[in-house]
């Protein structure tokens, strides 16, 4: 009997252990730092057959800088970045390690970004950014000068926001293995659907699922005309966080885009794929 109920007790402190209770808010320390590696791939078709390629690698330093009862104040600063891109055949290039090779479109593009801190406001009980006035980047004034990387933010959102949200996944009160939550958001560009499925839990660790759909019309200067670019995007992604903070540890997906854009009186079919992926350390 004295057997059976020690290994009962086993079972008890196991159990335990391997199935924490997921926190209701984020919980960061007052002088604590995130950094994030991000690589990003795009392979685009344009108008005409025009080929896009290009890959990214960032890193971006998240520091605590106030913490308030409902909110964190945090500050984002791109650290590093490298990116490679081709557009019909003309390749250009940038590395924050090697500025002497990069080339003077990039070069606008990055050097007044790179190292200079943006704060973004997030509320501790979602994870989601509290809209706010941020400084404005020098580099804002060039976005014309180089319309490849204009045309990769068409595909991929790396915004300080973006960035900073992605940092951080909550699980809804009460939330079991195998079930799912949405969230939909929507802007004056985009409208958003996410889907979450908790596909496990393991000690502090929970793997979730993250399914999107996404329709935007976003505006950029080509060439001093202002095009409109259509999009309806897929994203099949996985986020594995740490349920005892709200901080994520690792975050990927693939995105299948389709969209049109206007060229000579007609809208041009487009399409892309992107693979993303962040390492939270």
């Amino acid at each position: 009997m004295k057997k059976i109920f020690i290994s009962f007790a086993c079972l008890a402190v196991s159990g335990l252990a391997f199935s924490q209770t997921p926190t209701q808010k984020i919980v960061l320390g007052s002088n604590q730092k995130v950094i994030v590696e991000t690589t990003t791939d795009v392979q685009a078709t344009l108008v005409a057959g025009m080929e896009l390629t290009g890959n990214t690698a960032t890193v971006n330093e998240l520091a605590i800088k106030n913490a308030a009862a409902t909110n964190y104040t945090i500050s984002n600063t791109m650290t590093k970045v490298k990116m490679d891109m081709n557009m019909m055949g003309q390749p250009t290039s940038y590395d924050s390690e090697n500025k002497s090779a990069n080339s003077e479109d990039m070069a606008k593009a990055f050097d007044d970004v790179l190292n200079k801190p943006v704060d973004v406001v997030v509320d501790n009980a979602t994870g989601r950014i509290i809209p706010g006035k941020k400084k404005e980047k020098a580099a804002d004034a060039d976005a014309d000068a180089n319309p490849m990387a204009g045309m990769m933010q068409m595909f991929t959102n790396n915004s300080e926001d973006a960035i900073v949200a992605d940092a951080f996944e909550i699980i809804p009160a009460g939330k079991k293995t195998g079930e799912s939550w949405s969230d939909t958001v929507v802007t004056k560009e985009t409208k958003t659907i996410r889907k979450y499925t908790l596909n496990s839990i393991t000690g502090s660790e929970a793997t979730i699922q993250l399914d999107i759909t996404s329709n935007a019309a976003n505006k950029f200067d080509f060439q001093g005309m202002e095009l409109e670019i259509k999009t309806d995007t897929k994203t099949k992604g996985e986020i594995i966080a740490d349920i005892t903070t709200g901080i994520v540890k690792k975050r990927s997906g693939t995105s299948d885009i389709t969209g049109s854009l206007p060229m000579m009186g007609q809208d041009m079919p487009i399409s892309a794929k992107v693979t993303t992926s962040s390492i939270y350390k």
